[in-house]
């Protein structure tokens, strides 16, 4: 049997919801959904969590992970940008080959925070 190939779409409410268990987001935001066939695989976006500042998100299965994710990527944080972003913020799993690489590609820098034992990254808009 053939493997559906994933398709990456706007993500609607209903796949953020079938992604998170149930989860509704209230805010601003703008995200991506990585679907194979009905199943939402992955996704990733941005979320306004405080006037200006926006985290970013990127939650993809591990064969998935592509170079033609990054101009995803970009669209995400062009599209905070469009809505007011002045900081996106993110962290950074050094356990994904190459992610840090691509975080410091699209102008972010580490803090010294961390959520979870992860670098928390900064990228500030001017």
């Amino acid at each position: 049997m053939l493997k559906p190939t994933p398709e990456i779409v706007p993500a609607t409410g209903d796949d953020v919801a079938r992604y998170y268990g149930g989860i509704e987001i209230s805010g601003q935001w703008h995200a991506k959904a990585m679907r194979k066939g009905s199943l939402v695989a992955g996704m990733g976006g941005v979320i306004e969590t405080e006037p200006g500042v926006w985290v970013g998100f990127l939650e993809v299965p591990d064969g998935e992970r592509k170079p033609s994710l990054y101009r995803h990527v970009i669209d995400m944080l062009n599209a905070a940008k469009a809505s007011g972003a002045t900081e996106i913020r993110t962290w950074c799993d050094d356990s994904i080959p190459r992610a840090e690489a691509m975080m410091r590609r699209l102008g972010f820098k580490p803090t010294d925070e961390e959520i979870d034992g992860k670098t928390v990254h900064s990228l500030r808009i001017t």
